[in-house]
């Protein structure tokens, strides 16, 4: 069985050649029209996610993505046989090499910001919270106390909601012309001090360094939000449609196939 890592053009892989995969197995390039995958064989096809198993799995694909243009597959694709890895490579060619087009010369930098004020600071709104149950507990349990209470966490959740778009759309105007693609992530609120927010951006190579150098200005300017950047690396959010949320990787239904 076969472990796949990444999917690249071409089928020389130079340097690669003696770089170890999961379990210290020697990785090696499969081949069909111009197209490779990395793969690397295994016993066994359940690969629990540990951390050596998870960390030499991306030191691969990071050695590959460091000299050419990558699709990074997501930990645990397993496939059959060789036979099976040039099935996927032929059934997937068109769409393969139109993402290698996308992707060509690009890398993945990632924003994390967590929300410190959004016009009432979170311990603000935890405050109003926590007023508006002591209200509520006077007002025993009538339809209007319960509508009061929906109102006021509604109102919170969409001052955040709020304030996490109009960063959002900061960062994006601050960074034009130096990203190919952006995609945002905003977990769900278990509770009203999350605000947390994610923005993934494709950058061109050449834009790394003045990418990061707006995002220190940014720092600079945004002193109620805390900042976090990321990358560069293989652009793992960028390898599937808007609509799918599979990450990070691709996975085609053959792949999905574990056993013989």
């Amino acid at each position: 069985m076969y472990l796949l890592y990444c999917i690249f053009h071409g089928s020389e892989v130079q340097r690669q050649a003696t770089l170890p995969g999961v379990g210290g197995q020697p990785v090696f390039p499969v081949a069909i029209n111009g197209i490779s995958a990395a793969v690397s064989e295994i016993r066994d096809a359940h690969l629990p996610p540990d951390v050596p198993r998870v960390m030499a799995y991306k030191k691969v694909i990071e050695s590959f993505h460091s000299d050419r243009t990558v699709i990074p597959m997501r930990y645990g694709c397993v496939l059959r046989d060789r036979p099976q890895v040039i099935q996927l490579l032929k059934r997937n060619a068109r769409r393969y090499e139109s993402l290698l087009k996308d992707l060509d010369g690009c890398v993945e930098m990632g924003i994390r910001l967590m929300i410190d004020d959004c016009g009432l600071s979170i311990k603000g709104l935890k405050n109003r919270e926590i007023n508006a149950e002591i209200r509520n507990s006077k007002l025993k349990t009538s339809g209007r106390a319960y509508l009061a209470a929906r109102k006021e966490h509604y109102a919170q959740e969409e001052c955040i909601t709020e304030a996490k778009n109009e960063i959002a759309e900061q960062f994006r105007a601050a960074l034009t012309g130096l990203f190919v693609k952006c995609k945002v992530e905003t977990p769900p609120m278990p509770n009203r001090q999350s605000s947390m927010l994610s923005l993934y951006f494709l950058v061109p190579g050449k834009s790394i360094d003045p990418f990061r150098q707006v995002f220190r200005n940014m720092r600079r300017r945004m002193v109620t939000t805390k900042l976090l950047l990321s990358g560069p690396w293989p652009p793992y959010n960028f390898v599937l449609p808007d609509n799918e949320r599979r990450r990070p990787g691709l996975q085609d239904e053959e792949a999905k196939e574990r056993q013989p």
